[in-house]
């Protein structure tokens, strides 16, 4: 019932302005400081290896996640992509192995490709997860956290916003 509320009012194509936070991913710094941290490896390597089959967008949609925004963008900050979402999995829990979001954008061909994940929780408080703190979510009272592990990103593993990206026209 909580995760119907939250994806009927929050993560709506008409919100596609949400993620006002820090965009830094709580304590995380630049592009490359995850590797130095041993849980956050690990971390990543188990995005990577539970996302493999998600890296094009048809296995994904086969698994149940839909789209909830189209390309979320901030001007002169960056871009996410396009989030696809499993509703099934938005609760106040936060598992490592099961995002709740999968973000995409188009690679040159116009063929979407996975480029980050989004951990999505309705916790009473900030969560953690791999040492890094969870940013202000998309609406009230959600907390949100991006990992770019299938797309490098200059602001590092855990921000939100990639400043190599821009959403297409």
């Amino acid at each position: 019932m909580v995760a119907a509320a939250v994806l009927a009012v929050g993560l709506a194509p008409a919100t596609a302005v949400a993620h006002d936070g820090s965009g830094r991913g709580g304590d995380s710094d630049k592009s490359d400081d995850w590797k130095k941290n041993s849980q956050q490896r690990k971390l990543v390597n188990t995005l990577r290896d539970v996302t493999y089959d998600y890296r094009w967008l048809e296995n994904a949609e086969k698994d149940g996640y839909t789209e909830v925004t189209k390309c979320v963008e901030k001007p002169g900050v960056g871009a996410m992509g396009f989030h696809y979402a499993k509703e099934s999995l938005i609760d106040d829990k936060t598992q490592a192995r099961k995002p709740e979001i999968l973000v995409y954008m188009p690679n040159e061909r116009g063929r979407m490709k996975l480029v980050a994940v989004e951990y999505l929780s309705t916790a009473a408080e900030r969560p953690k997860l791999a040492g890094v703190k969870f940013d202000d979510g998309p609406f009230p009272k959600t907390f949100a956290l991006h990992a770019w592990v299938w797309k490098d990103n200059p602001d590092g593993m855990f921000a939100a916003y990639n400043p190599a990206h821009k959403c297409p026209k």
